[in-house]
């Protein structure tokens, strides 16, 4: 399978919490994209300092959890 940019994919193996799944679900379901695509440009469009910021020990704990009910109350605020 290749992405947007003809770069073919290979099957991996990660482990994710059902919180975190099904909020990808909803993620790729809103952009009408597999769960596959999504994470690839979930990824890929995360710079390198953004992420490694983001998920330094501590930060995380200060970093919004949009699967939490507060996202679904920001769709309600901009519908489709």
């Amino acid at each position: 399978m290749t992405n947007g940019n003809k770069e073919l994919k290979k099957g991996r193996h990660f482990s994710l919490t059902d919180t975190a799944y099904d909020h990808l679900g909803n993620i790729a379901h809103e952009a009408r994209l597999s769960l596959s695509e999504t994470l690839e440009r979930l990824v890929r469009s995360t710079p390198i300092w953004e992420g490694s910021a983001t998920l330094a020990n501590g930060a995380f704990d200060l970093i919004e959890d949009y699967s939490t009910s507060l996202d679904s109350d920001f769709n309600e605020s901009f519908p489709a």
